[in-house]
């Protein structure tokens, strides 16, 4: 059996990191508001946290701010922020089993997950702009005698995924019960 994880909101909590961008931006003098309305714009596109400091300290001409200082601030709570009882299940799997298929920015993305030390527990970690659709096909047609379990948080990635391609495919919401039906795929 293969394991596929989202990272953010799944592996990571990513509203306590929203949390800590907000708090760190605010330390330099950019109100919360200001920060939430550019958010907002710019969460459109595949978020890079080194662009979206970038732009809104140029926007609100904080140039005396150090972007990487405060990037660094940021990401150094990325091991501190995982979801603990999802680890817990996936330090018991074999890292051969276990992928992460994640959208957005690739660099920042991967730079999230090297920080937050879970690297070595995948065997594969791929980052998609947008649509997990081709990668899903590929992993599964990989390993087409194995059942393969997708967890993501949102609904819209699991219903963009090619089914009729994928005949080998379970998914799993993470919402409230995504952990027990996670751990009743295991023991099956």
């Amino acid at each position: 059996m293969k394991f596929i994880f989202d990272f953010d909101d799944v592996l990571f909590n990513t509203k306590k990191f929203k949390e800590k961008i907000y708090l760190s931006v605010e330390k330099v003098g950019i109100s919360r508001d200001v920060e939430e309305t550019y958010y907002k714009e710019f969460r459109k596109y595949a978020f890079s946290l080194k662009i979206f400091l970038t732009n809104l300290f140029a926007r609100e001409k904080k140039r005396s701010v150090s972007v990487d200082a405060i990037y660094e601030e940021i990401m150094s709570d990325c091991e501190r922020l995982l979801n603990k009882d999802l680890l817990e299940i996936v330090q018991k799997l074999s890292a051969s089993d276990c992928f992460i298929l994640t959208s957005g920015d690739e660099e920042f993305q991967k730079d999230k997950i090297r920080r937050s030390g879970i690297e070595k527990l995948f065997s594969e970690i791929t980052v998609v702009p947008d649509s997990k659709r081709e990668a899903m096909n590929k992993i599964c047609a990989q390993y087409k005698d194995e059942k393969v379990i997708f967890i993501d948080d949102k609904q819209k990635f699991l219903d963009d995924l090619d089914l009729a391609k994928c005949p080998n495919l379970k998914t799993i919401l993470c919402d409230e019960q995504g952990l027990e039906k996670l751990k009743a795929e295991i023991i099956k």
